[in-house]
């Protein structure tokens, strides 16, 4: 089947859901959450429900029904996709629904635009901090007003061809299915890897959230708007919008702490402030300086702990959950020719080794690898990273640990000898970069198998071992590799 022949057989078939859905109400598949004082997710998290939901989730709700409406009649090219990273944390996920809303509200010459989480709907739960988020902001339950990967009416490579473009933020470089839209736009803060330099604007400078750089963007554009008609307006940025940029900066700066923000985002979280329902509910307070540094303090670290608290509430999920959880995958050409393209998995667990080799069903480290291997295998990932984070429970000191796996073996994977070479220059590289390394041991003190190390790092060196900090290593030794092994 051509890709035009594929393209119109799926637009048949969403038209005729969409013809149902004539006879069905829409809100007749969303739960009614004005009948429920507490919404139970099947995985038992659960939180108290908004008895109706807000400006934002009416806007995203119609957005999501226009766009697969418009996919069914031919009309994706009308349409920009704005999506996180895959991790699809909270920052990922508000910075794309603040986006594609400015850019559909309140951009001059609005356009047709979609937020998209690059997480599939079974995995959504895997979040909790997420839900909170989004039913603090007066959200459906469940994500129902947005759109998830597993919703596209085709895959990512067959719908990126017919699209007005995308727009990365979060991340600036797309995965490999979005590799042939048109990137119309970058908002990122972490490393900059030189790519799509004709992305306007493109935005890429460090912060705590990239939220923050999303929010002054818009923002500015919204003061700009102002001086040029000359006269003072209310703000159009709807306080649901404001209160979900609010939580992502506040989980990702540690409440503002400023060993943990930037200037950039200690910027965004006073000019939204001035916007917030906070502030008007106080008018005797406007013109406070004073005051309003004392109440964004206090805000930010309520939001602060709230998400965290939430954020921690993971003792339901699996080992193979956690690694869903937090996963990024990025495709890295090296300097080999049998093997010119890798692809490197990076996970985020926020809990020790010790802790996840007792969430697997026989509590031993070669199943921890098992599991590692069936699901690195089911992804197809070459490589893999997991950092692991936590608090000893003994010496009460922070504690990182950093696990390094080269799989080889079956299918399109390395060959032994391939991946040998590639595992010594990714250690090389991380050993090189990051001087204060131990080596981790297994709590059964037996070496680990071939292509497989750990380490671990404590206290004031754990910044050393953030996703941030490896990934540009590990990232650049396999650019680098051009072993004939």
């Amino acid at each position: 089947m051509t890709s035009r022949a594929g393209w119109i057989f799926f637009s048949l078939i969403l038209s005729s859901v969409f013809l149902v859905s004539n006879i069905f109400s829409w809100d007749q598949f969303v739960l009614n959450s004005s009948s429920l004082s507490r919404v139970v997710n099947d995985d038992g998290l659960n939180f108290a429900f908004e008895n109706e939901t807000g400006t934002l989730s009416a806007w995203a709700r119609s957005s999501k029904r226009q766009f697969l409406e418009d996919c069914s009649s031919n009309l994706a090219h009308e349409w920009v996709i704005v999506m996180g990273n895959e991790a699809g944390d909270t920052d990922s996920m508000a910075a794309a629904i603040a986006w594609a809303y400015y850019l559909s509200n309140l951009k001059e010459g609005p356009q047709k635009s979609i937020a998209l989480l690059q997480t599939v709907e079974d995995a959504l739960y895997l979040r909790p901090e997420n839900l909170l988020a989004l039913n603090r902001s007066r959200m459906a339950p469940r994500h129902r007003d947005l759109l998830t990967i597993n919703e596209l009416p085709i895959k990512p490579f067959e719908i990126s061809k017919h699209l007005k473009g995308i727009v990365l933020v979060d991340h600036n470089v797309p995965t490999p299915g979005w590799r042939e839209a048109p990137i119309l736009s970058i908002i990122d803060h972490h490393q900059d890897r030189n790519l799509n330099k004709s992305a306007t604007p493109r935005v890429i400078e460090p912060s705590a959230s990239c939220s923050s750089l999303v929010a002054n963007l818009i923002l500015d554009s919204e003061e700009n708007r102002q001086v040029n008609d000359s006269e003072k307006k209310k703000s159009r940025i709807p306080d649901d919008l404001i209160d979900l940029l609010l939580r992502a900066i506040a989980i990702d700066s540690d409440g503002l702490r400023k060993h943990s923000s930037y200037k950039v985002d200690r910027k965004a979280s006073k000019r939204l402030f001035k916007l917030s329902q906070w502030r008007r509910s106080q008018p005797d307070q406007i013109s406070s300086r004073k005051w309003i540094k004392a109440e964004l303090k206090k805000l930010m670290r309520s939001f602060e702990e709230e998400m965290a608290s939430a954020r921690g509430d993971l003792e339901a999920l699996d080992l193979r959950d956690l690694f869903r959880r937090d996963w990024k995958t990025i495709a890295v050409p090296t300097q080999n020719t049998k093997y010119p393209t890798l692809t490197l998995g990076f996970g985020s667990i926020p809990y020790s080794m010790e802790d996840q080799i007792e969430r697997t069903p026989e509590k031993t480290t070669p199943e921890w690898f098992a599991i590692e291997r069936a699901f690195t295998s089911e992804i197809g990932a070459d490589v893999s990273i997991i950092l692991s984070k936590s608090t000893s429970p003994k010496t009460k000191k922070k504690e990182r640990q950093l696990v390094v796996v080269v799989a080889h073996g079956w299918g399109k994977r390395l060959d032994s000898q391939a991946a040998t070479d590639l595992f010594d220059v990714i250690c090389k590289g991380i050993e090189d970069e990051i001087k204060t390394l131990q080596k981790w041991e297994r709590p059964d003190k037996k070496p680990l198998l071939e292509r497989r190390m750990a380490w671990k790092l404590y206290d004031e060196h754990v910044g050393n071992l953030r996703r941030k900090v490896v990934m540009p290593i590990v990232q650049r030794a396999v650019s680098q590799w051009h072993s004939t092994a």
